[in-house]
This record gives structure tokens, C-alpha cells and sequence, in this order.
């Protein structure tokens, strides 16, 4: 990615961090978003469900006890009997959740026994109220009557704090009018029962010493639903159907449940068709305090900052990670901070609001997706654009100028001349013989013939034009002559615009779609180029990698052109080449690729063919070591014609030579001899160098024929008659020599297609090597029979044979074999290689059994008429 593209995409990371956490802190300090929170809130506690304390008991004035002693307000004398049931069973604390402000003026006396029995107890707990006397009215403190107060063991307030949705969630541990003084209902138990300390006055005074101060500010940690708690009916109680000791050593709360009486709040845990008795809440508060269990929510600080960096954790975490990695990173970040604030609450004790943090979060993916989007789409415009800019060099089907095409057709089709005209009939170009216009309307698909003419219409953006050709050739254009044509009224077509496409990101696509079709036709292009081309091409990366190869490589390199070469190492190829001079492949290899220079070499693969091996840096005006390219040819006939030319000067330097000089030394001495017998010796020597230099020429004629490229006179032959015509030509020598030429022929007829004199002499090439290298009053056998596929011709011989290590070059021009205990032969070791060349030129071949003082088997295999044909032609 270019630097630019970095720094706008730094700059956007940057800008979203911004937005991102300061959207999170706004709504942090604003607490804008407090009903998720709340909700949050609710659904955590509901979760965190806890086994209600055993200690802890209500005593619940709920519709049974209404049923059995009536309507509510109850005498006092009712609940003081049920103190002193409760102070013979010793409770550690008894905490009354029903408000005694006013005397019973129809019973004094029930108010003094209720006194005697908060006496006698010691441990009993009532509660103080804050009341207005209007809506707008000063707060007031609403003690219990004073001989109830002077009795009871302490005192608390029994609010809870409303939340704006009306549920009660929490509370302050301490209140009053001008001072928080009094503690809550279930810390003053607490206290009585000298579970906490008691707290000390406060010294802190509001403004006015009319206002209601509150302090402490605590969560409630609900431990259950409604009815979590052990409850005993009120009318129970008072009739003693309760097991001695079921209150013994326990926290006692009395307090209305039924329906209509005292007060029932909404909580966290009640749902939304039930409320909580306020004597349950106090018992959920008291249990909290006793397991200090006191959930207070984090300082505006921190929950600022906590909401900062929660937000701050996708766009760190974004940038690493896939598109489609992106959307389950974030949901797993608002689980994780889900799981974060619920830990906080479950065992910190710390309720942090996570709605702000949450909100970041969600809204990080589609603005960091949008933002990426957007940056990745103009990213691809300027690269497109780009890449539209440069399409047309890269193309392989550019558009072409009309004159200099025609003129190159014109050289290989027999095209007279051209008119280019507009739907007018106006001429816009013309040269040569101008055709004859077509009485059949051209077409954009393909070429109309008129009176000697060829006419297709060109499409143009602004108009069509006919292109017309005088065509001098009879007829139609063949199907090979029809392509070119083809391909210069394509390239001469403006290519056909796509419809505009509307939509922004679907015409991008669009354009991806046409470059990416550009680049595999160039790709196509550039692999059949590769594989078309005589020479093996390879392209390594800088460590020696094959990257790409060509079909010809592989042919060279592996003997087949489906090889695949790609992904292998390129000294593993190397390996299998000898180079010819001097040098090695590291040697090499180390000048391209660290001096970037050039060199080639000529080697021999070990499937024996001769390469000419080119090695190139990739970028040789630059430092990078971007890789090597290879380029193999094969100059395996280059090579053998080399042999063969130093094969023919060393024949003409000696074999030929040699005699010539010897008839010059003979006629220098010749013309000092006077005795005319002398001068006839000396004539018949030169007569035998003569005889010699011309058998030497001859066979080298014969060979040179037989090698020839030109065609010969193939006919059908019959292999009898030249097989009986050279053993007859060859009778007498065998016969000076005391050696018997035994025919032995299987067939009747065998006829091949050749050249009869060029088989003949071949196979007295064959008979006389036999002849020579047999031992006298021996025999030679010549058979010919038939099998599947061949005609096979062999000479036999019961000589002393050739040795293993002189097989391979039996047939090489100009190679005389030793052969140990036999006198050295005439010869310039043409034979052999005459007999091969015609036998190969026959399209057969030669097979060879020997074995030394045995004897040796030459077998030529001719294909019979009916399965050959001519090599020549």
C-alpha cells in the first residue's frame, strides 16, 4: 500500500479512536443512556441469585392473620404479646417495620403494655419516617411515640431510593432532617444485635437544618425473587404453632405482606406483576450489611475512563484482524464487557454502567467498516483508474491503424486494394483497385462477397463504416485466410461500451471484471507464447525456485512436455547437464545473480543432447535480485555437424592424403628411373593409390548420399534379388579367401520400398566385413525371413567377434575397431556408418549380436511395403 494510502488510513484510525471514546465518555458523564443501565443492572441481579440466610426471619402480617383478627390497624396489646413470644425464644434482634406515631386513644393501655414488652425484650428495633405535610412542604422525622422510642433498643429510617422508572435499587445508609444521623432499619438491628459497630454522629450539617440529608449510598443486592425469604404467618406466631427455638439466635423483621397493607415496591427481582413487601427489602438489606456485601457504584471518574478504554479496544483491535473475523470481534468485545461489568457486580461489589461502553462498541463495526469501505473504495478508484490508463499497452488487442495492416496482408493474401466509406458513401481511406461495392448489405459479424470484392461493416462510436477489399483470390477466402481478415476487423472495431452502471460500488466491479478478463488473455497470450516458442524457457525467483516454465523445457530437461517443472529447484534440474568446458553451475549461477551479468554455456544433458544454456538477471539495471531466467537450445545437430566437419577434414588430411602424397613420391622417383621394368613397378604402385584414393571418395559419396537431405527415387523392390545380386558380386573374394556364403532365405517374395542399389551396397558392406574378418575356409551365412512387422536380413559370421566396450561407436564415422590377433584391415571405417545411415534413411534399423571369438550377427529390419512409407517423402 502506498505511504499516502497509510497515512489517510492513520488519520482515519485516529479520527474513529476520537469519536469513538469521546462518544463513550459524553455519555458516561451525562448518564444519558441510565435506563440500559438500569436494565443491565436488573438482568445481572436476576442472575446472581443467592440462598436465603437461615438466621434471618419475617414474621408476616399477611392475610390469614387479617382473617383472624381483622381489619388493620391490630390492638397493641396483640403486638405486645407477640414480643414476649418472641423474647422467651431470645432472638438476637427484632426490627418492627410498622410506624407507632400516634397514641391509641381508644386503648391508653395498649400502648403502655407495647412499651413494657419493647422493655422486656431489649432488642427491638423501630422504625423513624420522613413525611411531608404537603407535596411542597418541609420534611418532617416521624419518630414512634416517645414512651415507645425511650423503650426500643434503637431506631432507623426505612427508606429505599426510587429510581425514575419507579424501581427501588438502592438506598443511603444513613439519614435525617439537617444531619444524616439516622441509620437504616436493618444497620440499627444489626447494631442491637452487635453485629456492626455503631456508627458515630455525624458532624456534617446540610445548609439548613430543614433539609433531609442522606449518606451512604449503596445498592440493594437482592437475593432473590419475592417470597426468597423464610416467612411465619403473624396469627402463628400469637397462637405459639411454631417449634420452641425457631427464633432463637435469629434476626426477627415484622412487617406487613398482605395486599393492600403497608408498603410494596418494585425491585430488580419482583418482575412486572409483583412487588416486594418493604419488610422483605429490609431483609435484603439486613443480609447485605451482616455479609458486607455493599455494592456501590464506581465514581464518575472511572466510569468515564473504564467507558474510554472499553471504546478504544476495537479500534486497536479492528485493524489486525479479516473482514469477516470484524463482526465477531465485536460482538465478542460487548459480551466481553457484559461479562466485565457483571464480574464487577458479582464479586467486586462495584456496579460499573456499561450502557455507554456498549453503545461505543456497537457502533464501532459499521463505522469502521464504512470508514474502511470508503477508504478501500477510493483506494481502488485511483488504482482503477490507473489501471484503465495503462489497459491499453498492456493489451493484446489494440487497435490497429488501417493502412500499414493492409499493407502487411496484402504481402501474404492476394488483397488488390481497400475502400473505407461512411454510411454515406463518402470515401474516408482508399489505395490499390478499389473495390466494387457489394449489391448484399456487410454485416459486423462476417464478410459479404460481391464482384470480386469482400465488404464488412466497422463499428465506430459515432458512426458505422464499410471496409471494403478487392479480393484477387478465386472464390471465398479459405478458413485460414477468413482469420486474418477476422482479426483485422476486430482490432479496427471500437470495442462495445458497457451500459453506465448506476450504482458506484456495481461499476467498480464492473471495471475489476473487464481488467481482471484483460489479465488472464495476457496471461494466455504470454503461456502460449511460452509454450510455442522452439526454445526452453525457465524463471526462477532469487532462490532458486521455478516459477515458470514452458513445454519445451520440460522436453529438454525431462523428456516430456507435460512435465511440470514449476515448484522445483533449479540445481536439481542443473544437475542432470555436464557442462562442456571448463566452469561450474555455482560459478555461474553466482555471476548472473550477484554480478547481474549475463553468460551462457553449452552442456550435454545426459539424455545425450546437446544445450546451449543462457542465464539472464530478471532486472540486470537494478540491485534487487528479483530472479534468473534460462533459455535452453538445442544444438544437437549444430554439435554433430561440428563432428562430422572435423570427422571430414581429418579424412581428407589423412586417409585421402596419404595416397596422394605417395604418387607424388612415386612419380618424382618414376621420372629418374631409366629401366623400363623399374618404371612399370613403379606404374602399378601408383596404380593401387589410385584404386585406393577412389574407393575412399566413393564411400564417402555413398554415405554423403545416403545422409543426404535431398529426396530419393524410392520403388518398390524386391530384398531376394539384392541379397542374391551381392553375393554374387562378393563370390569371388570369398572364393580367394576358401570361404562359403551360405544363402538361407525364408520367404518367397519380400519386397520393401527404397532405393535398391543404396540396400545393395549396404549389404555388401556387411558381407565383406564378414569376409574380411572371418578365418580362412570359414563360412558366412546371410538369412532373410519375415516377421510381424519387419523384414530381417542378417549376416552371420564366425569371426573373432567385437568386445562389449566397442559396440556404441560401431557405427560413428571413420572408426576402425581393433581386433586383437587379426592383421590390420584396409579402410577408412566408413562402412558401417554407410550401412546405418541407408538402413535409417529406410526408415529400419540395424541390430548387432557379437561375442569375442565367436563370432558377430548384423541384422538390418526393413518394413515391408504394405506397412511402410516413403521416409523421403
Amino acid at each position: 500500500m502506498p505511504n499516502r494510502i497509510r497515512r489517510l488510513a492513520l488519520r482515519e484510525r485516529t479520527v474513529l479512536t476520537l469519536v469513538l471514546v469521546g462518544l463513550a465518555v459524553a455519555l458516561a458523564q451525562g448518564n444519558w443512556l441510565w435506563r440500559l443501565d438500569r436494565l443491565i443492572y436488573d438482568a445481572q441481579l436476576r442472575l446472581w441469585s443467592r440462598p436465603a440466610p437461615e438466621d434471618i426471619i419475617i414474621i408476616a402480617i399477611d392475610e390469614a392473620s387479617l382473617t383472624r383478627y381483622g381489619r388493620w390497624p391490630w390492638p397493641r396489646e396483640l403486638h405486645a404479646r407477640l414480643l414476649d413470644k418472641l423474647t422467651a425464644e431470645h432472638p438476637r434482634a427484632v426490627a418492627i417495620d410498622i410506624i407507632f406515631a400516634e397514641p391509641n386513644l381508644a386503648d391508653p393501655a395498649g400502648d403502655a403494655e407495647l412499651a413494657a414488652a419493647i422493655m422486656r425484650s431489649g432488642r427491638v428495633v423501630l422504625p423513624v419516617l420522613m413525611e411531608q405535610s404537603r407535596d411542597s412542604g418541609p420534611p418532617i422525622e416521624t419518630l414512634p411515640l416517645p414512651i415507645l422510642a425511650e423503650a426500643a433498643a434503637g431506631m432507623g429510617h426505612v427508606h429505599v431510593e426510587l429510581d425514575p422508572d419507579g424501581i427501588a435499587r438502592s438506598l443511603y445508609l444513613h439519614e435525617g432532617l439537617g444531619e444524616a444521623f439516622w441509620p437504616h432499619l436493618s444497620l440499627a438491628t444489626l447494631n442491637v444485635a452487635g453485629a456492626q459497630p455503631i456508627r458515630a454522629r455525624s458532624e456534617s450539617t446540610a445548609s439548613s437544618p430543614m433539609l433531609w440529608v442522606r449518606d451512604e449510598p449503596l445498592l440493594i443486592p437482592y437475593t432473590g425473587p419475592p417470597g426468597h425469604f423464610k416467612r411465619i404467618s403473624y396469627a402463628q406466631v400469637i397462637n405459639g404453632e411454631f417449634t420452641t427455638g425457631t427464633f432463637t439466635n435469629k434476626y426477627i423483621l415484622v412487617g406487613t405482606t398482605a395486599a393492600g397493607v403497608g408498603d410494596a415496591l418494585p425491585t430488580p427481582v419482583s418482575g412486572y406483576s409483583h412487588s416486594m413487601p418493604g419488610v422483605e427489602i429490609n431483609a435484603n438489606i439486613l443480609s447485605m450489611l451482616r455479609d458486607n456485601i455493599r455494592i456501590a457504584p464506581v465514581s464518575n471518574a472511572w466510569r468515564m475512563f473504564l467507558s474510554g478504554l472499553i471504546a478504544f479496544l476495537p479500534v486497536l483491535l479492528l485493524p489486525m484482524l479479516a473482514p469477516r473475523s470484524s463482526l465477531l470481534a465485536a460482538a465478542s468485545l460487548i459480551m466481553l464487557t457484559f461479562a466485565c461489568s457483571a464480574s464487577l457486580l458479582w464479586w467486586g461489589h462495584l456496579w460499573f454502567p456499561p450502557a455507554a461502553a456498549l453503545c461505543a462498541v456497537a457502533l464501532s463495526y459499521p463505522l469502521w467498516s464504512w470508514r474502511r469501505l470508503e477508504l478501500t473504495m477510493r483506494y481502488l478508484n485511483q488504482e482503477l483508474d490507473e489501471l484503465t490508463h495503462q489497459r491499453r499497452q498492456l493489451s493484446i488487442r489494440r487497435q490497429t491503424e488501417l493502412q500499414p495492416a493492409l499493407t502487411f496482408l496484402s504481402s501474404l493474401l492476394p488483397i488488390g486494394g481497400w475502400t473505407l466509406i461512411d454510411d454515406q458513401g463518402t470515401t474516408v481511406e482508399s489505395a490499390g483497385t478499389v473495390p466494387s461495392p457489394s449489391s448484399q448489405p456487410s454485416t459486423t459479424t462476417h464478410w459479404t462477397l460481391g464482384d470480386r470484392s469482400l465488404w464488412r461493416r466497422i463499428d465506430h462510436p459515432q458512426h458505422s463504416l464499410q471496409l471494403g477489399i478487392s479480393w484477387q483470390g478465386n472464390g471465398m477466402p479459405t478458413a485460414h485466410e477468413r482469420e486474418l481478415l477476422d482479426s483485422l476487423a476486430d482490432k479496427l472495431a471500437t470495442p462495445t461500451v458497457a451500459s453506465k452502471q448506476y450504482e458506484v460500488l456495481q461499476a467498480r466491479i464492473s471495471q475489476v471484471q473487464a481488467a481482471t478478463q484483460q489479465l488472464q488473455e495476457l496471461r494466455g497470450f504470454v503461456d502460449h507464447s511460452l509454450s510455442n516458442m522452439s526454445d526452453g524457457v525457465l524463471v526462477t525467483d532469487s532462490l532458486g525456485q521455478v516459477l515458470i516454465s514452458n513445454a519445451r523445457a520440460s522436453w529438454y530437461l525431462r523428456g516430456d512436455d507435460h512435465a511440470q517443472l514449476t515448484g522445483e529447484q533449479l540445481p536439481a534440474l542443473l544437475d542432470d547437464m555436464t557442462i562442456r568446458d571448463s566452469g561450474s553451475w555455482t560459478t555461474l549461477l553466482q555471476i548472473a545473480l550477484l554480478e547481474h551479468t549475463r553468460v551462457q554455456v553449452a552442456v550435454r544433458h545426459r539424455s545425450g543432447r546437446d544445450l546451449l544454456v543462457q542465464i539472464a538477471p530478471l532486472t540486470p539495471d537494478t540491485d534487487e535480485n528479483e530472479g534468473l531466467i534460462l533459455n535452453f537450445s538445442d544444438i544437437t545437430p549444430l554439435t554433430a555437424s561440428e563432428r562430422k566437419r572435423d570427422e571430414l577434414l581429418n579424412f581428407l588430411s589423412h586417409d585421402l592424403r596419404s595416397p596422394l602424397v605417395s604418387l607424388l613420391a612415386l612419380f618424382e622417383l618414376t621420372k629418374k628411373k631409366t629401366v623400363v621394368a623399374d618404371i612399370h613397378a613403379e606404374m602399378d604402385r601408383m596404380t593401387g593409390y589410385t584404386e585406393k584414393t577412389l574407393n575412399l571418395a566413393e564411400q564417402f559419396l555413398q554415405l554423403a548420399r545416403a545422409e543426404g537431405s535431398q529426396d530419393l527415387p524410392f520403388h518398390d523392390v524386391d530384398l531376394i534379388n539384392i541379397l542374391r545380386s551381392a553375393c554374387e558380386q562378393l563370390w569371388g573374394m570369398a572364393q580367394a579367401r576358401g570361404i562359403n556364403i551360405v544363402q538361407n532365405i525364408g520367404v518367397e517374395e519380400a519386397w520393401v520400398h527404397g532405393d535398391s542399389s543404396l540396400l545393395e551396397r549396404a549389404i555388401i558392406n556387411l558381407l565383406s566385413n564378414a569376409i574380411k574378418y572371418s578365418p580362412a575356409d570359414a563360412s558366412v551365412t546371410v538369412t532373410l525371413m519375415r516377421t510381424e512387422q519387419h523384414y530381417r536380413c542378417c549376416v552371420t559370421d564366425n569371426g573373432i567377434g567385437i568386445s562389449a566396450e566397442d559396440l556404441p561407436r560401431l557405427f560413428d564415422r571413420f572408426q576402425r575397431i581393433h581386433r586383437e590377433k587379426q592383421d590390420a584391415q584396409d579402410g577408412a571405417g566408413l562402412g558401417l556408418a554407410f550401412v546405418d545411415a541407408v538402413i535409417r534413411r529406410h526408415g529400419g534399423e540395424v541390430e548387432v549380436q557379437s561375442i569375442v571369438g565367436e563370432g558377430s550377427r548384423f541384422c538390418l529390419l526393413l518394413r515391408p511395403v504394405d506397412e511402410s512409407s516413403s521416409p523421403s517423402q
